[in-house]
This record gives C-alpha cells, sequence and structure tokens, in this order.
C-alpha cells in the first residue's frame, strides 16, 4: 500500500458501487444472460485493490487496445467514475480538476497499480498533470501523445507514438509484440466491436438507455474478451428473440459531449426519471476509433445516428473542468441547427447537491421536446 493507505475509505468507495449496481439491476428484465456482466462489473470494482496484479493499467479508453490485450489476460482499465476515489485525491491536485482525472488519480495512488506499466493517452491538460504527478511518485509510467492540431503530419505522428507504446509495453512484458499476436488481438476486438453494433441494434426495443450503457461500459471489466464476446452474442439472441417493443412515445435524445462512466450515473439516471428515452450515448464504447480520425469520424457517425434513429433532441454533458468538451460543442452547434434539433447543455461534477435544479431544467427540455413530438406527430397523421 502507498502513502494514501490511511486516506482510502474502501467500505465508502464499495457502497458507492453497490448502490448504483442495485438501482441498474431493479430496472433490467430477470433475464440470465444479464447475469455474466452485472459480475464482470462487480468483480472489477468490487475486488480489493491490494489483490490486484495486472501488469499493465489503462487510464481512460484511447489507447490503442491491442497494444494492451498482448499480455494475455485483459488490463486494468481505470475510467474514472467515482465520487469517493476522486476524494482520495484531494491533497495532490487542485479543486478544479476535472472529476475523470481526480477519480483516476485516486484509484491509483490507493496502491493497487505499484507493479504494473501505466499507460496515459495525454488528451489534455489534466491527463498530462496526472502523468507527471504519478511520475514523481515513482510509479511506472508511458505516455500516449495525440496531437491536438489536425494535419499532414498528424499520421506520422500518431504512428510514431505506436510504435513507441509498443516497445514500452513489450519492454514492461519482457518479450516482443509480434505482427501475429498483435493481429489476433485486433481480431478479438473487431469481433467485440461488431457484437457491439449488432447488440445496440437489438436491444434498443427491449433495455432502457442506463442499462445498455452499463452493460457496454462492462467491456473494460472483462477478464476474458473473447468469453464477454460470447456472452453478448448470447444475450444479443435472447433480445431479438423476446422482442418486447418498449413505450416509443417518449422524445428521444443522444447523449454526447463528456463521457459517462460508471458508477456515476446520475445524468442517464436523471434522464430517464424526467420522462425521456434515453437512446445512445455517443462515446468511448460507440464511437471509438483510436486514432487521429476520430474527430472527422465522429461527426460523420453523430449525423447519421441523428438522421436514422428519428433523435428528437441531444443532451450535451460537460463536466466541470473538461472545458475540451465545449470547444466540440461550438463545432456540433452549427450540425444541430441545421438539422433542427435542440440540445441541451447540462453542466454538473460528480456531486449530487445539484441534482434538483439539473432536474427543473430537464423537465423544461423534455416538455419542449415532447411538445415537438406532438405537432410533427398531428402533421404526420394529417398527411395520412
Amino acid at each position: 500500500m502507498s502513502e494514501m493507505k490511511n486516506k482510502v475509505n474502501l467500505s465508502a468507495y464499495k457502497k458507492e458501487m453497490k448502490d448504483v449496481l442495485e438501482r441498474l439491476v431493479k430496472t433490467m428484465p430477470a433475464y440470465k444472460e444479464l447475469r455474466f456482466f452485472v459480475k464482470c462489473v462487480i468483480n472489477h470494482y468490487l475486488t480489493d485493490f491490494e489483490k490486484n496484479n495486472s501488469d499493465i493499467v489503462v487510464i481512460g479508453s484511447n489507447i490503442p487496445e491491442e497494444l494492451v490485450l498482448v499480455s494475455g489476460k485483459m488490463p486494468y482499465w481505470i475510467l474514472g467514475g467515482s465520487r469517493v476515489s476522486s476524494m482520495w485525491a484531494d491533497d495532490i491536485v487542485p479543486r478544479d480538476t476535472d472529476p475523470v482525472s481526480r477519480s483516476g488519480l485516486g484509484s491509483i495512488v490507493s496502491g493497487f497499480a505499484e507493479n504494473a506499466l501505466i499507460l496515459i493517452p495525454l488528451v489534455n491538460d489534466s491527463t498530462r498533470k496526472l502523468a507527471y504527478i504519478l511520475k514523481s511518485k515513482g510509479l511506472k509510467v508511458h505516455t500516449f501523445h495525440f496531437p491536438p492540431v489536425k494535419g499532414a503530419q498528424t499520421v506520422l505522428e500518431w504512428r510514431r507514438q505506436y510504435e513507441a507504446c509498443r516497445e514500452a509495453v513489450a519492454l514492461h512484458l519482457k518479450r516482443p509484440l509480434t505482427k501475429r499476436v498483435l493481429q489476433k488481438s485486433q481480431e478479438q476486438i473487431s469481433t467485440a466491436k461488431k457484437q457491439i453494433q449488432d447488440f445496440m441494434e437489438v436491444s434498443k426495443d427491449t433495455l432502457n438507455g442506463t442499462s445498455r450503457m452499463f452493460i457496454l461500459g462492462s467491456y473494460y471489466c472483462a477478464d476474458n474478451l473473447s468469453e464477454w464476446n460470447f456472452q453478448l452474442e448470447c444475450l444479443t439472441a435472447r433480445l431479438r428473440k423476446e422482442h418486447k417493443c418498449r413505450n416509443t412515445k417518449k422524445s428521444k435524445v443522444l447523449l454526447l459531449g463528456s463521457p459517462i462512466y460508471f458508477p456515476n450515473y446520475k445524468v442517464p439516471f436523471l434522464i430517464e426519471e424526467v420522462g425521456l428515452e434515453l437512446l445512445l450515448q455517443a462515446d468511448y464504447t460507440t464511437l471509438s476509433t483510436q486514432d487521429c480520425r476520430l474527430e472527422r469520424m465522429q461527426k460523420e457517425r453523430i449525423e447519421k445516428l441523428l438522421t436514422q434513429k428519428e433523435i428528437d433532441g441531444v443532451v450535451y454533458h460537460a463536466l466541470k473542468g473538461q472545458i475540451e468538451y465545449d470547444f466540440e460543442l461550438e463545432s456540433f452547434e452549427e450540425l444541430f441547427e441545421k438539422m433542427n434539433i435542440p440540445v441541451f447543455r447540462l453542466e454538473t461534477d460528480y456531486n449530487y447537491q445539484d441534482i434538483e435544479q439539473l432536474r427543473i431544467r430537464l423537465e423544461a427540455f423534455s416538455e419542449i421536446l415532447n411538445q415537438r413530438r406532438y405537432r410533427r406527430f398531428g402533421k404526420e397523421t394529417v398527411a395520412v
């Protein structure tokens, strides 16, 4: 254990996880195929940190996955969604540090990653500071720099960063990462992504949006990716067989902006509490391309989603401290205006003090979408 041992309250951390899990399970149908995904999350988040012996720890989801699946088992992914673990970093980072970085840092300094190679994608100032802090504590860290400016040299720089990361992982594992080994990892990932797309299409009429987010998020909790693929295939087959249509009269929203990480599901929970249908979170699990073309491909896919899925509105989630997502919102606003789709910017953090204020504002947005949907439905009826 590190110097943080006395400040780490594992009982509060585990209670946070259990409370959210219990709430999620209550909203899910009683399908035995769902048990595997719940168990994956429990084993990932509720196992004592001292017992974790992962060779590789990954911060976030931007590192090319084939580079971190070559150790023979899934790495330990730290996405950073815990309010409790974010408090473990109170004495290390400034108060205005975004909650994702605080949560990830708090998890690592709890002591379980002392012998692992920690991979950190440098995507903003917070991740750069996080890398510096962990290096200063003597931990083994490798950073993967993502060029902020897109241009002719971007692809070359990305390839250079890829090869540097490949060498760092190979050195840590004490064995070369051959093309054959990487290709096998890429095939597993490709199978998973295809299975995810199939699941997303089949499950939209059976599971609510938060449950779907949870199942997809369990991808980063699995010990065996092949087993996870098989179980998701089984669940998809069950849902296709059931084919139970849920209430389709609700206004459908797309969730964009700062990614939502388990267990901090207050935003998706709130969206559904006010009567909106959370159709999809366009994030790391559904849009990830993990290369320098991500920004352009995101916009193309989001425009396709808005067109094909009959989405009524967009909820744009902005975590305090993650100003880069506000810059992205500016680039999306022109698209939303062109497609005549209302957007609601929701700024928050991992605390729950603002929940009632957010509820009032989100209820007003829901009413706007419902009125627009009613007028559109009326016109279509007249046309028929």
